[in-house]
């Protein structure tokens, strides 16, 4: 009977250890190719001489959808997700540089971590210690978008910040392996108009028991006096009935699958 060859354990490692490095070499030439792209997309949209940040919520959800479905063998898909966030938020300031002023009110370690795996460590992120106090800086530079809590004053009408920031994202946009914050991402009104799936409303409760077996929609926060609320109603839902001064707040996008 034939003897079966056993390669050398050392020489096979040291042949694994040579297709790794081809792969890292590939992947940065495909960065660098990536790169290329967005300095073409860059040079024909003119978005360098553009105020406002390139971030579009709905492109990134769709982008990350995509690379779920596709995603197979044995690396966790949050680790992917992880990787290519960064990737999406660097390509995205490097059209448009902007900063992102964050609210680290409530549970701020949540919402630190939660906005650095949002933007990456390309974008600037500065911290505040209020809601007013993040909201104001956003709305005073052109370039930045704010951090906010999902339930904070931002949208209440006379003690809210407002400034005319709108929501544009809910964070977190996936699942992302860790105890992450609800949050939103507020800019000024953009200048393409974005279909969200899920839109945000606040208006003036008329009695207490308004909202009381409402099915349209999510009662996400309501002010302290009671007297106000934020809702969000997704494609195909409707508004309570008994609402008054109703605002138009922005929108999201759900957050993709596991």
């Amino acid at each position: 009977m034939a003897e079966t060859n056993h390669p050398n354990p050392a020489q096979r490692l040291t042949e694994l250890r040579a297709k790794i490095d081809a792969v890292d070499e590939t992947i940065h030439n495909l960065l660098m190719q990536r790169a290329g792209v967005i300095d073409e997309l860059i040079r024909v949209k003119g978005s360098n001489q553009r105020q406002g940040a390139a971030f579009r919520p709905g492109r990134e959800a769709q982008m990350m959808q995509v690379l779920a479905e596709r995603h197979s063998g044995s690396v966790p898909m949050v680790m992917i997700r992880h990787l290519w966030r960064e990737i999406i938020s660097t390509f995205t300031f490097m059209q448009a540089a902007y900063t992102v002023h964050l609210a680290e009110t409530g549970n701020g370690a949540a919402m630190r971590d939660t906005a650095r795996y949002q933007f990456g460590f390309t974008v600037p992120l500065i911290a505040h210690d209020s809601v007013e106090a993040t909201v104001s800086a956003a709305a005073a530079d052109a370039n930045a978008l704010a951090v906010v809590p999902a339930r904070s004053p931002w949208w209440q009408a006379g003690d809210g910040p407002g400034h005319g920031l709108l929501a544009m994202a809910r964070l977190p946009i996936a699942p992302v392996g860790f105890d992450a914050a609800d949050a939103f991402v507020l800019a000024p009104p953009l200048a393409d108009p974005v279909p969200f799936e899920v839109r945000l409303y606040g208006g003036r409760i008329v009695r207490p028991d308004a909202l009381e077996g409402w099915t349209g929609g999510e009662v996400i926060d309501r002010s302290a006096d009671g007297k106000q609320c934020l809702i969000a109603i997704a494609t195909g839902g409707s508004a309570p009935q008994d609402l008054l001064d109703i605002r138009a707040l922005g929108g999201y996008f759900p957050p993709s699958p596991a």
